[in-house]
């Protein structure tokens, strides 16, 4: 239901901004989905099964977008309260900054429909400690990966959890965004490709240099030759590495990646090709990066399966 309505695109009626004013393509709009009968019982159930990790029996959000969600937990398990942090004290009646009956003695969890910056998660803690309450954490529907607010929030001690992954569950199955690299050692540089292919037979760390010599010279990347001077197990990944003849503990350059558990290897030279790609990225191009390279040991690393 989120995936098919939960993405809100920006259209000429449709405005789509930033929390800094940019323009954005589109954004999560989970109250689509929230605020109709079926998306707020599952919406509930989703953070009902992550809640059973936390201690607390006091839930808690800030805004409108949490609203639908820990309603229906409270509807939904009876041993759950509810509190609602305002963004600002009402300036009539009660004059609350937190609504609800609360309970000093029980840990309260955040819940929210997303984490990116972390920003109403924040202030949403910074009202309950004022309030003599303690946080023990929060979940949300998406996580927005792990950097920014949910990482932030790991990092000052709060226990932390999310039903989906705004990359694995979102991007990775929308047409219109590029796939998300699930391999962050293989994101290579961009290359153009060379119509030679690198000589036959050779050792790997002289392919190596090979590689990186035209690389350094021309900017094109040569094809990987048929066979190395021998069999080898890259199974598991390659990685190149240069050091000074003079010094060795004297590191210019080391690059390369693995292959993951499910991921395949094309060959141990192709490998060497794209592990000295990396490599060479680390170097300046022209003569002061092949000076580099003449002055230099070469070693070559490959692992068997992870």
């Amino acid at each position: 239901m989120l995936q098919t309505r939960g993405i809100l695109y920006r259209s000429e009626t449709q405005p789509v901004l930033s929390r800094d004013g940019t323009s954005a393509r589109w954004m999560l709009d989970s109250l689509a989905v929230t605020l109709s009968p079926r998306g707020a019982e599952l919406a509930g159930k989703c953070v009902l099964e992550l809640l059973k990790r936390f201690d607390g029996r006091q839930i808690a959000t800030y805004g409108l977008t949490g609203v639908p969600i820990l309603q229906s937990c409270v509807l939904q398990d009876s041993r759950y309260r509810g509190l609602l942090v305002r963004k600002e004290r009402k300036q009539h009646g009660s004059l609350k900054l937190i609504e609800g009956d609360i309970d000093p003695s029980e840990p309260v969890i955040v819940i929210d429909d997303s984490v990116s910056s972390g920003t109403c998660m924040t202030e949403a803690i910074e009202r309950l400690e004022e309030a003599g309450l303690r946080v023990e954490g929060g979940i949300c529907l998406v996580r927005f990966g792990w950097y920014g607010g949910y990482a932030l929030m790991q990092e000052r001690g709060y226990h932390m959890e999310a039903v989906y992954d705004i990359w694995d569950d979102f991007i990775a199955h929308m047409d219109d965004e590029e796939k998300p690299l699930a391999n962050p050692s293989k994101w290579f540089p961009n290359f153009e490709g060379h119509t030679e292919t690198a000589p036959e037979g050779l050792h790997p760390a002289l392919l190596a240099r090979a590689v990186i010599s035209e690389h350094l010279s021309s900017g094109k990347l040569l094809r990987p030759p048929a066979a190395l001077d021998r069999d080898y197990d890259s199974a598991g990944g390659a990685w190149v590495s240069i050091r000074s003849r003079e010094n060795l503990h004297r590191r210019f350059a080391r690059g390369g990646f693995w292959h993951f558990p499910g991921e395949t290897s094309s060959s141990a030279a192709d490998d060497v090709v794209m592990a000295s790609l990396s490599t060479a990225a680390q170097l300046p191009h022209g003569e002061e990066g092949l000076r580099i390279v003449n002055q230099s040991a070469f070693a070559v690393t490959f692992f068997s399966a992870l």
